[in-house]
């Protein structure tokens, strides 16, 4: 695996061509802000996560996305980091915020040093007033909240990153969020199995497994997801909507939804919209005295028949038999 200085050589210029891309594919434009006392560690781990996310895109027929990391900087120039070696970085300045479409600022122990550039903390007030989304990595949002910008950070990431082992580097630390949050950012452009391929391609091997870490990650917002989905398939089962819907709403193919569904629910969402809908009807039969076939329209079961035949098949009995016994009972 690379090391975090070799990555960020590696990093092409502005004008360059990144990894041999395609001409379809989608280039997002990364810059990483550097100052002096940066963490080499950190910054290197995220431009060596997109770096792999951009190989593992070339290898797939669907290569949409590629990733062109740029370090910068308040001034441009040299910049060191906290292990003294230094890196050249592109000013960011002009027209270069244009071009960006994301903006990560290096975490570091020069970030105290940092907050107090009023060069660097104008740069990132600039920056925020602009459609780019910046994140602050590790203790980097210091800088952020010296520049009045809030905390923007992903959901789906996690701060507090469970190891196995209690003895926790510095080092160890920054590179396992710098990770974390790298995950988190490709899982979010080119989804989670990608992003658990990249996770699988960078694990240490140490305390902390990555692609676990992330999976169990993952799965807590398809759990979610699934739970979501559930809630408005009972919010809206009166009305005509459909599996194809609820996949659409959540974000999902109509298979990955149904498969979701399915483990998280642990029914269908055909039967899980059947039953919303029966159990509505039975609602309006005990408290109205609606035709059956009024019914059947106001609760998305198109008509009596259609009701009459589930009803029987669900419960041995008619929706008539269903009202009487239950006002029976009163």
């Amino acid at each position: 695996m690379s090391t975090s200085s070799d990555v960020l050589e590696a990093m092409p210029a502005a004008g360059d061509c990144a990894y041999g891309m395609h001409d379809s594919t989608v280039i997002k434009h990364i810059g990483i802000v550097l100052y002096d006392g940066f963490s080499l560690l950190a910054a290197g781990t995220l431009a060596e996560a997109l770096h792999v996310a951009n190989e593992l895109q070339s290898e797939a027929a669907d290569h949409s996305l590629t990733y062109r990391v740029n370090l910068v900087s308040a001034r441009g120039g040299t910049v060191s980091c906290s292990s003294s070696m230094s890196v050249w970085t592109e000013q960011l300045a002009g027209g270069k915020f244009d071009s960006l479409d994301n903006l990560f600022v290096a975490g570091g122990s020069g970030v105290a040093r940092a907050s107090s550039d009023d060069n660097l903390i104008e740069l990132l007030r600039h920056v925020s007033g602009k459609s780019i989304t910046i994140t602050a990595m590790g203790n980097a949002h210091m800088l952020l909240s010296a520049a009045g910008v809030g905390p923007r950070d992903w959901p789906s990431m996690t701060q507090d990153i469970r190891l196995e082992s209690t003895a926790e580097t510095v080092s160890k630390h920054e590179r396992d969020q710098a990770l974390m949050t790298s995950l988190a950012f490709v899982k979010k452009d080119l989804g989670a199995d990608l992003a658990m391929r990249v996770a699988d391609r960078l694990d240490s091997g140490g305390g902390l497994s990555l692609a676990t870490a992330f999976e169990e990650m993952y799965d807590t917002t398809l759990a979610e997801k699934a739970r979501a989905a559930a809630h408005w398939l009972v919010l809206n089962c009166a009305k005509p909507i459909s599996v194809v819907d609820a996949a659409r709403m959540s974000s999902m193919s109509e298979r990955n939804f149904l498969r979701l569904f399915k483990r998280e629910i642990g029914v269908t969402p055909s039967k899980y919209l059947l039953r919303a809908r029966l159990d509505l009807t039975c609602k309006l039969l005990e408290s109205s005295d609606l035709p059956v076939d009024k019914i059947a329209r106001r609760t998305g079961l198109s008509n009596g028949e259609r009701l009459s035949k589930l009803f029987r098949k669900e419960f041995s009995m008619s929706p008539t038999e269903f009202r009487a016994r239950s006002r029976e009972k009163r």
